[in-house]
């Protein structure tokens, strides 16, 4: 699967703060800038990552990675 940069970024980003969240959505002021929508939404499109509400950041939507996400990013490497 090719990812461009932002998505690349996007979806390690994601997967940082899942795990350091223990899975929890994390909402997407968390990954830094040049992300926002778009990438996003073009990361659920490709099953990567699933959206849903925080329980740390108070409901919050967030976004967390699939297993094809981590799977994914482990192969970026």
């Amino acid at each position: 699967m090719k990812l461009n940069t932002r998505q690349q970024k996007a979806l390690k980003g994601i997967v940082f703060e899942s795990d350091f969240l223990e899975g929890d959505f994390a909402p997407d002021g968390t990954f830094g800038s040049g992300m926002g929508k778009v990438t996003f939404d073009s990361l659920i499109e490709l099953g990567l990552i699933e959206s849903g509400p925080s329980k740390r950041h108070h409901g919050a939507i967030g976004y967390r990675p699939t297993q094809l996400g981590k799977e994914t990013e482990n192969s970026l490497y």
